[in-house]
């Protein structure tokens, strides 16, 4: 069966689970770069101040990909609504299990 996606809903994006999701990996990533990593310029902080580093980072890459993530929402609604041009086609398959 093919589906074609006319339409991303814009508010299925922020209220889902993709912005905890890329929370979890923003903390990964900012632990990498303010704990493990040695870099010259991150040697007189503390603990306290990487932890909330790594913190500040997380919520502000969260706050920028959501951002984006709806921006591109928005103009491929735009692109498949009002333009008309084709969506993204899905190919599903049934499966039966024995």
């Amino acid at each position: 069966m093919k589906l074609e996606v006319r339409n991303v809903s814009v508010s299925s994006l922020v209220t889902s689970s993709v912005p905890l999701v890329v929370f979890v990996l923003a903390l990964l990533g900012g632990g990498v770069t303010f704990f493990v990593v040695d870099n010259v310029q991150l040697v007189p902080m503390t603990f306290a101040q990487k932890t909330l580093s790594v913190g500040l980072y997380a919520l502000l890459y969260v706050v920028i990909t959501t951002a984006v993530l709806v921006l591109a929402a928005f103009v491929y609604n735009i692109l498949t609504g009002v333009m008309g041009l084709r969506g993204v086609t899905l190919d599903i398959e049934e499966l039966h299990h024995d």
